[in-house]
């Protein structure tokens, strides 16, 4: 499934077109019109604008392609298959991209870490964790899903990693329904074409959610003298925002159900300093099994602790095999 093509970029997005492809496509647009001088006042530039587009010293807007588009009548998809490079605010660095975007695990699984413990902007994309595996994880992922030399800034933070992708990376997500600014006081939804995409997209996108904000207890009952092995997630939002919250949650707990994971309710899980947490848990043996069979995590602490709450169910052999998972 496509995801982003040339008419989805906003008009001010810059991209770079392989060379043959460019010099014909601005060949057609003057022989069409005329002249460069007219070509010019029907893209709004310059004239000089026009000739550094075509040389290819300067990226090019998507307002421009498309207009280009038109003149030439070359198809929006023609175009994708030519556009090769992604404009950033160094403009001595060019990334390469491969377009158009189409829906992927490793694009849901971002999707799932914009959520979580990233940080979207109109200026960049970061992302922070203790875990290094899941930084390296991100890295990849970016590299699979838009470009393969993208060379985040990395640096040490809070005894963690903090990594930083630039301008047109953070734009991409954000087309790709990734949430943008303070998650605490902006509403979040599950995009549709997770929600409607294959199985490895869904599990892609709660492991990478559920690595970043979820939690594994095995705790003690007084009441019901019982030991409690849960999964859980809880996440805080401004008041006013609750029941948008409560509709973020319940996509994701319909999309677990998908798997024969059947977690509680949503619940007030209390206040914090910023808002109010709501949050669900997953329990018992079934669905736990059935969560480290199909989703799993990625933080290997997070596996062992599932890990161990599978085993210490009484006469678990009977119920799974142990070696299989170990």
């Amino acid at each position: 499934m496509k995801l982003i093509g040339l008419k989805d970029l906003p008009d001010n997005f810059r991209v770079g077109l392989e060379e043959d492809f460019r010099e014909e496509l601005f060949r057609k647009s003057i022989e069409k019109i005329g002249e460069v001088k007219e070509l010019a006042k029907i893209l709004k530039c310059c004239e000089n604008t026009i000739l550094n587009l075509r040389k290819g010293a300067s990226f090019i807007k998507a307002s421009i392609l498309k207009e280009l588009s038109k003149i030439t009548q070359t198809s929006f998809e023609k175009i994708e298959l030519h556009i090769n490079e992604l404009k950033t605010r160094n403009k001595k660095r060019r990334i390469k991209v491969k377009f158009p975007i189409y829906a992927s695990k490793e694009l849901a699984s971002l999707v799932g870490h914009c959520i979580g413990d990233g940080s979207l902007t109109n200026r960049q994309f970061s992302y922070f964790n203790t875990c290094k595996q899941l930084v390296d994880e991100v890295k990849n992922e970016v590299n699979i899903a838009f470009s393969t030399n993208i060379i985040p800034t990395e640096f040490e933070k809070d005894r963690g990693l903090e990594i930083e992708f630039p301008t047109s990376i953070a734009r991409l997500l954000l087309l790709a329904g990734a949430p943008i600014g303070n998650k605490l006081l902006n509403e979040i939804r599950v995009p549709n074409w997770i929600i409607e995409g294959s199985k490895e997209i869904k599990v892609a996108f709660i492991k990478a959610l559920f690595d970043d904000e979820g939690w594994i207890k095995i705790k003690w009952n007084r009441r019901s003298k019982n030991t409690q092995r849960l999964i859980g997630i809880n996440m805080a939002k401004k008041e006013t925002l609750l029941k948008g919250h409560e509709r973020f949650l319940e996509d994701g707990r319909k999309l677990l159900m998908e798997f024969k994971i059947k977690p509680s309710k949503i619940s007030n899980m209390g206040k914090t300093k910023n808002g109010i947490s709501l949050g669900f848990t997953i329990s018992n043996f079934q669905n736990l099994e059935n969560y480290f069979k199909t989703i799993n995590f990625s933080h290997p602490s997070k596996e062992q602790k599932l890990l161990k709450s599978l085993t210490s169910y009484k006469n678990f052999n009977f119920k799974f095999e142990k070696n299989k998972y170990i």
